[in-house]
């Protein structure tokens, strides 16, 4: 039985997170995935996302063809998998999609390296894969990629918020494999004290080779931690992805006509750090784009899993973000799912820490409860089913 308060946690800012459940309770979703690829999940030791660097390069085409066609076909197995073999969080977010027919998708290419097969994939103008976050120079030597990323982030941003301002809301999620370390990189660039607080999709987080990382990445750029606070595109330009200025700018346009759903763990985490820093230090000619914005309209949405992750803190991350750039009133929740009693030992690996988030799990399992009152119990058994088509390939009809 569906019990709005088990099955739906308050991780940061529970007033609000009260009040965002009901602004979206009797609205309807849209889902836009960005996807991009940058050369830091081939980092020795950084990532777990694919079983090896040539399916690393896959994962996120993989994704976006899971949600667009029910499997991957760049995939021979049909799914991304971690390498253990726990099955990625496409098996999450497409059994959403199983259950909520109606709701639309759309998917955005900020940065592939292999394009998907996906009718109608939306390229934002700068998108291209990044460079290592080591190099200093992820997205380039200065900011107009991340700027161009950015604005074309926001008119898609504008398009999709005007069309969802009635009664919808948008889901905005990822998948950049690699991008818990990225997180990190744009998170210390901009100052925040965020070692040991991001995510990972294995249960030994490589907090040091990330911080390694992303401090040579900032050393690479002529800089250090809180070098570039002020100037925010260059952070993201310096030790960032694609993902992150153009999911910024989807989601502040959208903001101000429809609630805004940042489906995702710390990758989420520092899109709201972005955000919060673009709004408090705007760039030249960007200041009247970020008046129009509601961050109030905007809510982060993950899983248990991050929410509870021993070795991240992403309540801190909340806490601390507002701390340096001011109030933004933006709770984060998450989905209360637990595979314990899956019946495939590879799922049961998310109870052991591998995986716990990406392609947007937490929001579109949050979107599937409110929709038809299920709890996450309830959602166990779809996601079982898309597994067995998918993974196992059996009932497959598609």
């Amino acid at each position: 039985m569906w019990e709005l308060d088990r099955d739906i946690l308050r991780v940061f800012r529970p007033v609000e997170s009260e009040a965002f459940i009901y602004l979206v309770r009797n609205r309807q979703p849209l889902f836009a995935l960005t996807v991009a690829y940058t050369g830091t999940v081939q980092l020795p030791g950084v990532s777990g996302a694919g079983i090896n660097a040539e399916m690393r390069e896959l994962t996120a085409p993989a994704d976006a063809e899971i949600m667009a066609h029910g499997r991957a076909r760049c995939l021979p197995n049909g799914v991304p998998s971690n390498p253990t073999g726990a099955p990625g969080p496409s098996i999450i977010t497409r059994a959403a999609f199983d259950l909520l027919p109606a709701m639309p998708f759309i998917c955005v290419d900020a940065g592939l390296k292999i394009k998907a097969d996906v009718p109608d994939l939306f390229t934002l103008e700068g998108a291209g894969p990044a460079l290592p976050l080591d190099s200093g120079k992820a997205l380039g030597k200065n900011e107009d990629r991340a700027l161009q990323l950015f604005l074309s982030g926001w008119e898609a941003g504008e398009r999709l918020g005007r069309k969802q301002a009635k009664e919808g809301y948008l889901i905005l999620a990822e998948s950049v494999p690699g991008g818990t370390t990225t997180a990190l990189g744009l998170l210390l660039a901009l100052g925040l004290d965020a070692e040991q607080r991001v995510s990972s999709s294995m249960p030994e987080n490589a907090h040091g080779l990330k911080l390694q990382a992303a401090l040579g990445g900032l050393k690479a750029a002529g800089g250090a931690k809180g070098s570039f606070a002020e100037r925010p595109l260059m952070a993201v330009a310096a030790v960032g992805d694609p993902m992150q200025p153009a999911v910024t700018g989807m989601a502040l346009a959208a903001s101000a006509y429809c609630p805004v759903v940042l489906g995702g763990g710390t990758q989420m985490a520092a899109v709201v750090a972005l955000l919060a820093a673009l709004r408090r230090y705007p760039p030249a000619g960007l200041q009247e784009k970020l008046q129009k914005a509601r961050p109030e309209n905007i809510a982060l949405v993950t899983t248990r899993w991050v929410s509870a992750d021993p070795t991240a803190d992403l309540a801190g991350l909340g806490a601390e973000i507002e701390q340096r750039f001011g109030i933004q009133s933006i709770p984060y929740l998450s989905a209360n799912l637990d595979f314990s009693y899956a019946s495939y030992p590879p799922m049961r690996l998310y109870e052991e820490g591998y995986v716990k988030e990406g392609v947007g799990a937490g929001a579109a399992a949050f979107a599937a409860m409110l929709a038809l009152e299920q709890s996450a119990a309830e959602l166990l058994p779809h996601i079982e089913r898309v597994y067995r088509r998918i993974v196992l390939n059996e009932n497959n009809n598609e």
